[in-house]
C-alpha cells in the first residue's frame, strides 16, 4: 500500500470519512511515522508506542466523520496521539506502583520484560530499551518529537517540518539543541534504533484489515480494502481482532447468564416457602430487578471496553452494580420476607432464631467472598489490559 504525499491528505481524509478504507490506509502510510514518533517521545518504549499508534488510528477511523475541516487532520491526529500516550503512560506508572506495593519488590517490577511484539515484529532487548529510554529522557522536552521523527523520515528536516507543521529553521534549531544535549555517539545510536523500529507496511496492513470491525464501510470500499491484502496475513490479523472484540462480549454474556441463574435459582428456593401469592409476586419482581442490574452492568462493561476505553468508567460501573445489589439484598429482600419471618418467630422462636443466625452468617461469607473476588478480578483484568 503506497503512502500518499502530505499535500494529498485533504482529499484522502474526505474519502476516508465516507468509508474508504484504502484512502485511510494511504493516510496511515503517510502519518504512521509521525504518530508512532510522537507516542515514542512520550512513553519512551517502542512496543508501547506502536500499541498507542494502533489505538490512535482506530479511534481516528471511528471519529473521522466528526472532523469538520479536513485541513485540521494533522493537528487533530497529533493531539489525539499525545493525549492517548499520556494516558497510557499514567496508567503504566500507576500499574507499576500498584505492583511494587503488592510485591514489595521495586527491582522486580523494573526488570519484568515486556514481551509484546510491535506491528512490524521488532523486539528490543532489555538493555536496548533502557538505553533508548535514557537517550529520549536526556533530550530537551521540545526536541523529542523532532529528533525521533527526523531519523524515521530519512533525516529530512523538510519532511519533519511538514508533518509537525513547523518551519525548517525551527526543526534545525531543535536538532541542534538535541546534539548539544546528547554526548558522543548517543544521538547516532538513538537515531539508528528509532529508524530500525519505524512502523512499516505490516503496521498499516494490520490496522486496515481491522477497520471493517470498527466502523461501517461501503460495499465497494470494503471490497477494495480486502482485495489489497494477502489472504494469509489478512486471515490471521482478522482473527486476532475478532477474538479481541468478541471475547469481552462472551464475558458479558456469560456473566449475565451467571447473574440470571444466580438470581432465579436463589429466589426459587425462597419462593417455595412463600406463604401467599403476594410474597411470590414480590419475589418475582426481586429476581427481575437482579437480572436487570446484571444486564445493565454487562452493557456498561461493553461500553467501557470498546467505546470509552477508560478504567474509571469500568470501575464506576462495577461499583454501581455492587451498590444496587447491596440495596436489593439488604433493604428490599428483608421487606419482602418480613411477614414470613414474623410468622416463623411466633410459631417456633428458637428454630427461627437459629435459622436467622445461619442465614446471616452465609450472607456475610457470600458477600465478602463475592466482593473480594469481583474487585480483585476487575483490577487484575485492568492491569493485564494496561488500563490501570
Amino acid at each position: 500500500m503506497m503512502a500518499a504525499n502530505l499535500d494529498q491528505l485533504e482529499p484522502l481524509v474526505a474519502a476516508a470519512a465516507s468509508g474508504d478504507a484504502d484512502a485511510f490506509g494511504r493516510i496511515i502510510g503517510s502519518t504512521s511515522g509521525m504518530v508512532s514518533s510522537v507516542a515514542l517521545s512520550i512513553v519512551r518504549d517502542v512496543e508501547l508506542s506502536q500499541d498507542v499508534a494502533q489505538d490512535v488510528f482506530l479511534s481516528a477511523w471511528r471519529d473521522l466523520k466528526k472532523l469538520r475541516n479536513a485541513a485540521s487532520f494533522l493537528p487533530w491526529l497529533r493531539q489525539m496521539t499525545r493525549n492517548r500516550a499520556h494516558h497510557v503512560l499514567r496508567s503504566r506508572i500507576r500499574s507499576r506502583r500498584w505492583f511494587e506495593q503488592l510485591t514489595g519488590n521495586e527491582s522486580q517490577a523494573e526488570a519484568t520484560p515486556d514481551t509484546r511484539p510491535d506491528a512490524a515484529g521488532h523486539l528490543l532487548a532489555a538493555e536496548q530499551r533502557e538505553a533508548l529510554r535514557s537517550a529520549i529522557a536526556a533530550l530537551p522536552d521540545d526536541t523529542r518529537e523532532v529528533v525521533i521523527l527526523f531519523y524515521r523520515e530519512g533525516q529530512s528536516a523538510a519532511q519533519v517540518a511538514s508533518l509537525l507543521e513547523l518551519t525548517e529553521d525551527a526543526v534545525k534549531k531543535r536538532l541542534s539543541r538535541a546534539r548539544a544535549s546528547l554526548r558522543g555517539t548517543m544521538l547516532e545510536r538513538l537515531g539508528d534504533t528509532v529508524a530500525k523500529t519505524a512502523p512499516g507496511a505490516a503496521f498499516t496492513l494490520a490496522i486496515v484489515t481491522a477497520l471493517p470491525l470498527t466502523a461501517p464501510l461501503t460495499v465497494s470500499a470494503a471490497a477494495a480494502g480486502t482485495a489489497k491484502v494477502t489472504s494469509a496475513t489478512a486471515s490471521s490479523t482478522s482473527w486476532a481482532w475478532i477474538v479481541s472484540l468478541v471475547m469481552p462480549a462472551v464475558g458479558v454474556v456469560l456473566g449475565s447468564i451467571g447473574g440470571l441463574l444466580g438470581a432465579v435459582l436463589g429466589v426459587r428456593g425462597v419462593m417455595k416457602e412463600a406463604r401467599d401469592d403476594r410474597e411470590r409476586q414480590e419475589l418475582r419482581w426481586f429476581a427481575v430487578a437482579n437480572v436487570a442490574a446484571v444486564l445493565a452492568a454487562g452493557v456498561g462493561f461493553q461500553l467501557g471496553i470498546n467505546v470509552i476505553r477508560g478504567a474509571w468508567f469500568t470501575i464506576v460501573n462495577f461499583a454501581t452494580l455492587n451498590v444496587v445489589l447491596l440495596w436489593l439484598h439488604l433493604r428490599w429482600f428483608p421487606r419482602i420476607v418480613a411477614r414470613r419471618l414474623a410468622a416463623e418467630m411466633a410459631e417456633d422462636p428458637v428454630r427461627a432464631r437459629q435459622r436467622r443466625e445461619r442465614d446471616r452468617l452465609f450472607k456475610i461469607i457470600g458477600w465478602v467472598v463475592g466482593l473480594t473476588l469481583g474487585w480483585l478480578g476487575l483490577f487484575l483484568g485492568l492491569l493485564a489490559s494496561h488500563k490501570l
